[in-house]
């Protein structure tokens, strides 16, 4: 068994690795060297029929070759757009397949009619199937791991070329300890963290406010009001105080009741009765 490094030393012109044997057959001569999938990714021309390549320099002289037509369009259009069926040899536009053609999914590309699932090998519709927006191959919605019930409505990228949003690593270098769910679109160490990072962290030592202290003081209003003020009611003194005697404080208040005559005042007659006392006739007892 010869080792393909020995028997073809030649570098591929796509990924630089030895092993290259498809030469370009331009007209004029040309050097390059490619990888059959290396072809297909560089956007080369490649006929089944003639067996001939051309790479992307001289593909302008595929234009009059029998099986440069698109199967869509039946035009060879333009050729730098023409992507090569690696099932059938046809070719097809990738404006009239609604796909925009690159480099990993020209690689191995199926045409519709010959797309077949990835993991089982078994032909199914586009239709029926989960297509990878990113290298445009086909899976059963049951042969994926894990499986999938029904069809998404949205984009979807198969295991190879699934790629964590944050952490930017592949499906394939995760280990069993980081799982990935194919509906996400970061690997399970990242969804960690980013519940982490969400969520509140309560502090260790919460200040506890303070009660609020009790007085007697009737609470100030917090905002002013318009209604006036009644003054405040005032006990009364008993008269002005210029008009008011001064007491000598270590003599005893006279009793208003032992009220001393006034000399100047007359007595009153005995013999007069007191007011309010009618006087009783003489000889009546």
């Amino acid at each position: 068994l010869t080792l393909p490094g020995i028997l073809f030393p030649q570098k591929c012109e796509r990924c630089g690795r030895a092993g290259a044997s498809i030469p370009c057959r331009a007209a004029a001569g040309c050097s390059r060297l490619y990888h059959f999938p290396c072809a297909a990714a560089s956007g080369c021309f490649q006929s089944m029929k003639t067996l001939r390549l051309l790479c992307p320099e001289h593909v302008a002289e595929a234009v009059d070759t029998e099986d440069a037509r698109c199967s869509v369009c039946k035009g060879p259009g333009d050729l730098r757009d023409l992507a090569f069926c690696t099932s059938c040899g046809q070719h097809f536009h990738g404006a009239c397949l609604d796909i925009s053609l690159t480099p990993r999914k020209r690689s191995g590309w199926q045409c519709p009619e010959c797309k077949v699932c990835q993991t089982c090998r078994q032909p199914g519709r586009d239709s029926a199937m989960l297509v990878c927006e990113a290298c445009d191959k086909g899976y059963h919605p049951f042969c994926t791991e894990p499986a999938t019930q029904g069809l998404p409505t949205g984009s979807w990228r198969c295991k190879n070329c699934w790629v964590c949003s944050d952490c930017g690593r592949h499906s394939a270098g995760l280990g069993s300890s980081c799982p990935w769910s194919p509906g996400s679109a970061v690997c399970g160490d990242c969804q960690q963290r980013r519940a982490t990072a969400d969520a509140p962290t309560a502090p260790e030592h919460a200040a506890q406010p303070d009660p609020p202290t009790q007085t007697s003081e009737p609470p100030v209003p917090s905002e002013p009001t318009d209604a006036p003020v009644p003054p405040p009611e005032l006990e009364p003194v008993g008269g002005d105080e210029e008009t008011q005697p001064l007491l000598n404080p270590k003599e005893t208040p006279p009793d208003p009741k032992e009220t001393p005559p006034d000399p100047n005042e007359t007595p009153p007659d005995p013999k007069e009765a007191p007011p309010g006392h009618a006087q009783s006739p003489p000889g009546e007892l």
